[in-house]
């Protein structure tokens, strides 16, 4: 198993980091209580407040063992004056299963008070929409401040003027759960002598017909073997290639009118202009079939120019099959080059189907939410709201630019309703054969709407009513 140069760079960086902030206070992002009540007068009477927390790739982030990297002791670090300052205990469960919260919650008992969870779990099993989990925005803590993630996150938990979803912004970890990601391997770039991705985008030259002319250039099918063969972008079982073309030429699958409902939208010229563009390069051989995993491997090779996935794949704290353990050579972030409709300053990536948020069960406590989520939010010890992206920028990017595009696609994306549509399955499956040239494009979005409208309507729209 190979690791690269960044990623073995974690624990000395994050030791430095752990020494040199020593017994110095840390300024809170957001203020102290006010009121009567000061705030080291708190006293949660030893109360147990457990966080349950679903794995990525084998990894619990969220329950580091002590001694592995530093950022893990720093978030134990973090628990443990947590538990000092409010006489209470912080408890970390391995695995988030939304039947057992189930099964616990018909029995009245606590499962957990924080549950970290793909926010499919939570939406498809209706658990939000039938009031499982009780709003953030009913608690005493500021959304506003930064501490629980960007507006897209908090969007992503809107549900009848309420929101119900946070992350632990300034921890960095887990993942801001994005999609589609987009990598480039400046080893393949310079090999055929192309200009590189992130020089492209600085002279305003970051689009689909100069990606179209990369594909022409970076094409090495000399190789009997078709797995040997080198292409500058391949299509996968699902459909991040088609995503990143639909997001960036301003195509939307779903919107919300003004009365809050939500409306099927992929079936409008920019969608089509968008899956037209992935079809022709599918149809001139131009891009290569690698099936749904199988694209990593060229990739840290050296036969793939561009590979596509969610965030987290380009994360060194998000498990050991990603790019920072498998790569040998430098990889470098980049977004999904314009189409000819987008509008500049469009977001390009989505929070979607997958990504990864805390929800808090209805039968936890509110009161203890607004005294705890303020002060365990906070940048980790040692770091502030100005440097907690210090080390994680040296630890996982190669280049100042790819740390740049990363924080434009974290803090940037939308949220784009996906999860309450049928998206997952079969509309996945036809996004990828509208490329292959198995399906209509036209024809395909046309048909797709009276499913995809019928799903918002089931698990969105009739409970506004």
């Amino acid at each position: 198993m190979k690791r690269s140069f960044p990623a073995l760079l974690l624990a000395i960086c994050m030791f430095i980091a752990l020494c040199s902030c020593g017994e110095s206070q840390i300024p809170e992002t957001v203020p102290e209580y006010g009121g009567d009540i000061r705030e080291e007068d708190f006293d949660l009477l030893g109360y147990e407040y457990i966080i349950s927390a679903i794995t990525h790739g084998s990894v619990y982030p969220l329950n580091p063992t002590s001694g592995d990297t530093a950022r893990g002791d720093q978030l134990l670090l973090r628990y443990k004056e947590a538990e000092e300052k409010y006489n209470c205990k912080i408890t970390i469960r391995d695995g988030s299963d939304v039947g057992t919260f189930l099964t616990y919650y018909a029995a009245n008992i606590k499962y957990s008070d924080l549950m970290f969870n793909a926010m499919h779990q939570i939406i498809r099993g209706k658990y939000l929409q039938n009031g499982y989990f009780m709003p953030f925005s009913d608690m005493d803590i500021d959304l506003e401040s930064g501490l629980y993630g960007t507006p897209a996150v908090l969007e992503a938990g809107n549900f009848k003027g309420d929101y119900y979803s946070i992350i632990a912004y300034y921890w960095g970890f887990p993942a801001a759960d994005t999609a589609p990601a987009m990598w480039f391997n400046p080893r393949v770039i310079s090999n055929f002598q192309q200009t590189s991705p992130h020089e492209l985008d600085e002279m305003g030259e970051w689009t689909w017909d100069t990606l179209e002319k990369m594909c022409e250039a970076i094409r090495d099918t000399s190789n009997p073997d078709e797995n040997m063969q080198t292409y500058a972008l391949a299509y996968t079982n699902l459909p991040y290639l088609e995503l990143g073309a639909l997001y960036s030429n301003g195509a939307r699958a779903v919107t919300k009118d003004e009365s809050g409902r939500l409306y099927y939208s992929f079936n409008d010229q920019r969608a089509l202009e968008a899956l037209d563009f992935t079809h022709s390069l599918a149809a001139r051989d131009l891009i290569c079939n690698g099936g749904d995993r199988q694209n990593i491997e060229p990739f840290v090779e050296n036969r793939r120019a561009f590979f596509l996935e969610y965030t987290h794949m380009g994360l060194s704290d998000e498990g050991t099959q990603n790019l920072s353990y498998l790569m040998n050579d430098a990889y470098e972030w980049i977004y999904f080059p314009a189409g000819p409709s987008y509008v500049p300053g469009t977001p390009r990536t989505a929070y979607s189907y997958n990504s990864r948020l805390f929800y808090a069960p209805l039968n936890s406590d509110a009161e203890v939410h607004s005294i705890l989520l303020p002060f365990l939010f906070q940048p980790l010890p040692g770091e502030t709201a100005e440097t907690w992206q210090d080390d994680f920028k040296r630890v996982t990017f190669f280049t100042e630019e790819s740390f740049e595009y990363f924080t434009r696609l974290r803090d940037d994306a939308f949220f784009d309703y996906l999860v309450y549509s049928s998206f997952s399955g079969d509309f996945e499956d036809k996004l990828v054969r509208m490329t292959r040239g198995t399906l209509s494009i036209s024809e395909t979005l046309e048909s797709l709407e009276s499913n995809m409208q019928s799903a918002l309507d089931t698990y969105y729209n009739d409970y506004l009513e």
